[in-house]
């Protein structure tokens, strides 16, 4: 006998009778509920035409599609937040020229008499450069 045989033979010396028939009968029930399983998937797959491998497949395939999901509404979470942070700066931007406008500043009005009065200059000079010849 080798050690395993003995560790076996002193395992089963020391498991009562009761013991034994409990352990036996779970056993049995456990036999019975796998074959119980068994007939029951060769049902589905004769009655829909899938196999388990088939159940795993779309189980792996639903998973990564899952994963693919996830990512981008990752994506358009972040991308929502960037356009949040532009709009926010659209309209800090836009309350910015409304407060100067009511302060009588308009920033239009700035550009175009900055371009008459370096007009204005540019042609005061040419003037000025008649006289001096």
């Amino acid at each position: 006998m080798d050690q395993s045989e003995k560790k076996y033979n002193k395992s089963s010396e020391n498991v009562s009778f009761a013991e034994h028939k409990i352990l036996k009968e779970k056993y049995e029930s456990l036999m019975i509920e796998h074959e119980g399983l068994i007939k029951t998937l060769e049902f589905l797959e004769t009655t829909h035409g899938f196999t388990v491998d088939d159940l795993v497949n779309k189980q792996r395939e639903a998973l990564e599609r899952k994963e693919v999901i996830e990512k981008w509404e990752n994506k358009f979470g972040e991308m929502q937040k960037k356009l949040e942070f532009v709009e926010k700066n659209i309209e800090y931007i836009m309350s910015v020229d409304d407060e100067t406008e009511m302060n009588g500043v308009d920033s239009d009005a700035m550009v175009i008499s900055d371009d008459d009065e370096e007009n204005q200059r540019h042609s005061n000079s040419s003037h000025q450069d008649h006289f001096i010849l």
